[in-house]
C-alpha cells in the first residue's frame, strides 16, 4: 500500500467523499478556508489499495520560528478546526495498514508530530489507533437522535416552559434570511467579547462571508426574532451526509436572561427531523467540560458521544530535539496543561496566536 499527501484540488479527494459517510469539516473548500485563516497549508493524506481507502484532512505548519531550528523543512500537522477526523471506507476494514503508510508519508514530508480531533459521531477502532498514538478522552457532546419522532425527544422541562413562554410572548424564528447574516456576525462577535473568548474566536467578516461561500447551501442561518422585530439569537448550522452541526452562536445581550437560544435549537430538531437528516449534533461545553455550556445543551437530549484527541510523534528524535530546545530558550508555559501537545509549542507566544492543541472550544462552544 502506498500513500500520499493530495491537494484540495485533487480529484480524488471529492470522489472520497462521494462514497463515505463525512462532515462538512473533510470538506476540501473548508479545509482551505481553515488554512487560509491559520497560514498553514491545507492537504489530505490519501491511500487506498484494492479492499479500501482512507483521507485524513491536515493543515501542515512550519515549526516556529522562535524555536531556532536548523533549516531543513521541519514541519507539523494538526486537523483543521472541527471534528476532521480520519476516515476509513468500508469502515470495518483494518486500520493498520491506512497508519503505517501515513506515518511513512508524513516522515518523508518532514512531519514532527500530528494532532487529529476526532469525530464523536463517526467513530475509529481505537485499539489500533492506540498502537500508533495516543488518544485522551476530552469529554462528551450532546446530540439528538433524529430516528425518534419530535414527541419521543427528551426536552428537560424548563426548556420545554422556557420555549412556551417565548411562542407566547411573540418570538419566532426564521431559516436562511441572508439579509440577516449581518446582524448574525455582529452578534456573534459581540458575544465572543461578552464572555471574554481568546482572540482565535473573533471571526473577521470577511470569513464569514468565506465561510458562506465555502459551504454554499449546506450552511443554514437560524434566528430568533423578537417581539419588537431585532435579531434575539441566531446560529450556523451545516447539514452534510445526515449530520446537521451546531456550529457558532450568539445571543444578543438585551435578550440573555430570556434564553431564547432554546426556541433556535427546538426549530432545528424539527426542521432536522423533517428533512430526514440523522442526527443534530449541539456539540458539547468548553474545552470539552460538563460545565454550564454542556448543561444546556443537555437539557434537549439524553443522547451522548465521546469526544477524542490523537496524538502521533513521528520523528521521536526531532520532537526531542524541540523539546529541547523550548526548555533552553525558556519559552514553555508555566502552569501549562500536561496534555498541551506537541509539547513544543506550548510557548508564550504562541497563547495568544488560537494554535493550542488542547481540545478545540468553538465548534463545541455553542453561547447563548
Amino acid at each position: 500500500m502506498t500513500g500520499e499527501f493530495i491537494s484540495p484540488q485533487d480529484v480524488r479527494w471529492k470522489r472520497f467523499l462521494a462514497n463515505c459517510r463525512h462532515d462538512f469539516y473533510h470538506l476540501p473548500e473548508y479545509v482551505t478556508l481553515c488554512a487560509v485563516s491559520e497560514g498553514a497549508t491545507p492537504v489530505a493524506f490519501y491511500a487506498e489499495d484494492k479492499h479500501a481507502a482512507f483521507l485524513a484532512p491536515l493543515l501542515i505548519r512550519p515549526i516556529p520560528s522562535v524555536l531556532g531550528v536548523p533549516e531543513g523543512g521541519w514541519c507539523d500537522a494538526r486537523s483543521p478546526y472541527g471534528y476532521s477526523t480520519p476516515l476509513l471506507n468500508p469502515p470495518q476494514v483494518s486500520l493498520d495498514g491506512y497508519l503505517e503508510a501515513f506515518c511513512l508519508a508524513a516522515r518523508r514530508r518532514g512531519i514532527v508530530t500530528t494532532f487529529f480531533r476526532l469525530h464523536p459521531l463517526l467513530p475509529l477502532d481505537h485499539v489500533i489507533l492506540g498502537q500508533f498514538g495516543r488518544l485522551t478522552n476530552r469529554g462528551q457532546t450532546v446530540f439528538i437522535d433524529l430516528a425518534h419522532s419530535v414527541e419521543e425527544t427528551c426536552f428537560r422541562a424548563n426548556h420545554r416552559r422556557n420555549i412556551r413562554k417565548l411562542h407566547s410572548m411573540g418570538f419566532t424564528v426564521n431559516l436562511d434570511e441572508w439579509r440577516l447574516f449581518k446582524d448574525f456576525v455582529a452578534i456573534y462577535l459581540a458575544t465572543m467579547l461578552r464572555v471574554g473568548a481568546s482572540a482565535e474566536y473573533l471571526f473577521s467578516e470577511e470569513y464569514f462571508e468565506d465561510l458562506r461561500a465555502a459551504l454554499g447551501e449546506r450552511l443554514h442561518l437560524c434566528c430568533v426574532i423578537s417581539p419588537g422585530g431585532d435579531v434575539a439569537s441566531a446560529g450556523l448550522f451545516v447539514e452534510t451526509d445526515g449530520i446537521v452541526q451546531y456550529h457558532l452562536g450568539g445571543t444578543a445581550e438585551e435578550h440573555l436572561t430570556l434564553a431564547p437560544s432554546k426556541l433556535m435549537f427546538d426549530f432545528m430538531r424539527r426542521w432536522s427531523h423533517e428533512n430526514n437528516h440523522a442526527v443534530l449534533h449541539l456539540g458539547g461545553g468548553l474545552g470539552g467540560a460538563q460545565d454550564q455550556l454542556f448543561q444546556f445543551k443537555a437539557g434537549f437530549s439524553q443522547d451522548r458521544a465521546n469526544c477524542f484527541t490523537y496524538e502521533m510523534v513521528l520523528d521521536e528524535e526531532k520532537n526531542n530535539f524541540l523539546c529541547g530546545l523550548a526548555t533552553a530558550e525558556g519559552t514553555g508555559a508555566s502552569g501549562m496543561s500536561s496534555d498541551f501537545f506537541p509539547a513544543y509549542r506550548a510557548c508564550r507566544s504562541f497563547l495568544t496566536d488560537g494554535l493550542s492543541e488542547t481540545f478545540p472550544q468553538k465548534t463545541t462552544a455553542g453561547h447563548h
